[in-house]
């Protein structure tokens, strides 16, 4: 396999413009991302997912480049691969908003023949639902993380309790609970850290 391209964008038209000439060329790329505290203004990620979902592509793997940053892996999406209820929300969204490519579209139109892979999870879950989280946010030490989820958006917190939901094996779950405390204590969105997997 080739290397991966790693390219930094710092505006959503940047990553627009890239993905408009190569999403049916590449394969996959990198993207660098600048950690908050290097002061370097960038977009959020939902708007990279957005805007990779426009032309087929989906973000994939983080990982921890240094200590100012991080690269966000998105790949072309596989014809037979399933789709989430929450990819196919944004999906939703940009095709109403006229941002869809011809691609992206046909790539819906595809996955919306089949099962969401996440089918059979709840589509709104709340806390009740990861009762792994409940239980440690109930711990007196834990009082700093469980201010924090209280105090987040309703979407916010979906977004959360999904990523763990999805975890397969109970020591990924176990590690995404405690990451996703360690986040909400340091103030950092999901995927900010560069570890959150």
């Amino acid at each position: 396999m080739s290397e991966m391209k790693e390219i930094t964008c710092y505006t959503p038209k940047e990553w627009r413009s890239w993905l408009s000439k190569n999403h049916k060329k590449e394969d996959r790329v990198l993207l660098i991302r600048y950690k908050k505290h290097t002061g370097k203004k960038m977009f959020n990620q939902s708007v990279a997912m957005n805007e990779a979902i426009c032309f087929g592509w989906i973000d994939t793997t983080l990982k921890r480049i240094d200590d100012e940053r991080y690269g966000v892996t998105f790949v072309k999406r596989n014809k037979k691969s399933k789709w989430s209820e929450n990819t196919f929300a944004r999906a939703r969204e940009m095709i109403k908003l006229g941002k869809m490519s011809k691609f992206g579209l046909e790539m819906f139109l595809m996955g919306s023949k089949k099962k969401t892979h996440d089918h059979g999870l709840p589509k709104n879950p709340s806390l009740s639902d990861v009762p792994e989280l409940k239980m440690e946010l109930d711990k007196p030490g834990n009082r700093k993380a469980k201010e924090g989820f209280d105090k987040m958006s309703p979407s916010n917190r979906r977004m959360y309790f999904r990523w763990i939901l999805h975890a397969k094996r109970p020591e990924t779950r176990m590690k995404r609970v405690r990451q996703a405390m360690e986040n909400v204590v340091k103030n950092r969105k999901l995927g900010a850290s560069g570890k959150d997997a």
